[in-house]
């Protein structure tokens, strides 16, 4: 599956758009991939809550199951910036 980052989490993967995956069955394990991938520090940002939204061919994770969300090799997982408006 690719997974494409945009806006501001492209900072925190190198300038990386674009990660294909080896398979991860959910979204937690593919976050433990993009940690390995990327470093910890991408890891626990992703995970920060407050920081970025994934979506899952065109759907947010709380439509999907969360973090347990399974994940197929052709997905398509979008990983955005949280964006406050005020």
């Amino acid at each position: 599956m690719i997974v494409s980052f945009f806006g501001g989490v492209i900072e925190h993967t190198g300038g990386e758009k674009k990660f294909k995956s080896a398979g991860a069955a959910n979204i937690r394990a593919l976050i433990d991939e993009l940690g390995v991938c990327f470093g910890e520090g991408f890891r626990a940002y992703l995970l920060g809550g407050d920081n970025c939204f994934f979506l899952i061919n065109g759907q947010g994770l709380m439509v999907t199951g969360g973090l347990d969300s399974c994940l197929q090799p052709g997905d398509r997982v979008d990983v955005l910036p949280l964006i406050e408006a005020g």
